[in-house]
């Protein structure tokens, strides 16, 4: 996970845990409704400026904001180190006759009718 997709889940837990519409909170923070959206959508990352209102609209400080990011963050980072070798490289390889097995075809009706010939 990014950095402004990891804000933008925290911005929505919080925004709901705080029972706020995206234009309830963006009235609050004198910003757009489609910002809100944005941002929680990890499209955009906010300025200090930003981060500040939006701290202030949902009743908490800058720093529980940063400080929550910052956990989820490492928390991502150490889930994605333990993912196995063999699962990274093995994902979004194409299906060639070198990594997918060979699979033995059943004869159809009008493959296994001989044709006579001449």
């Amino acid at each position: 996970m990014e950095l402004a997709e990891v804000f933008g889940a925290i911005l929505r837990e919080r925004r709901i845990h705080a029972e706020l519409t995206q234009e309830q909170l963006a009235f609050e923070a004198n910003i757009r409704r489609n910002y809100v959206s944005m941002l929680e959508l990890g499209q955009h990352q906010p300025t200090l400026t930003m981060l500040f209102a939006l701290a202030t609209a949902l009743k908490c400080s800058p720093a529980e904001l940063l400080a929550e990011v910052e956990r989820k963050l490492k928390k991502a980072r150490r889930s994605k180190k333990k993912t196995p070798p063999a699962i990274k490289t093995r994902v979004n390889v194409p299906a060639t006759q070198k990594t997918a097995p060979k699979v033995a075809r059943k004869p159809t009706k009008a493959s296994s009718k001989q044709v006579p010939t001449g």
